[in-house]
């Protein structure tokens, strides 16, 4: 049987290892993990030009954290102010958080 503490284990190991690797292996490893947990949550990554929004995001701000439902919204509203755009992010969040 795997314990809580066996796993928090093989992670310090496996975080241990990779201290001592490349940026790009890194980063690599940063992508594989970011689509094995949207496997793991059953989300669909929005697809643009062979690569996703998501993937793009995480590469260029790694230590940032953004729900994939929120990259459905990436593109498909016209342009508008960076006010409206707020109001629009806030309405969506509000519909996830009340459904």
């Amino acid at each position: 049987m795997v314990t809580v503490a066996t796993i928090a284990e093989r992670v310090e190991q496996l975080l241990s290892l990779m201290r001592g690797v490349d940026l790009s292996t890194l980063l690599a490893l940063d992508r594989e993990l970011h689509l094995l947990l949207e496997q793991k949550v059953g989300k669909k990554l929005w697809i643009r030009q062979g690569t996703t929004v998501q993937a793009e995001f995480c590469q260029r701000y790694p230590r940032l954290a953004v729900d994939a439902d929120l990259f459905a919204l990436v593109g498909i509203h016209p342009k508008h102010p960076v006010e409206e755009d707020k109001t629009l992010i806030d309405e969506q969040i509000s519909r996830s958080l009340a459904g």
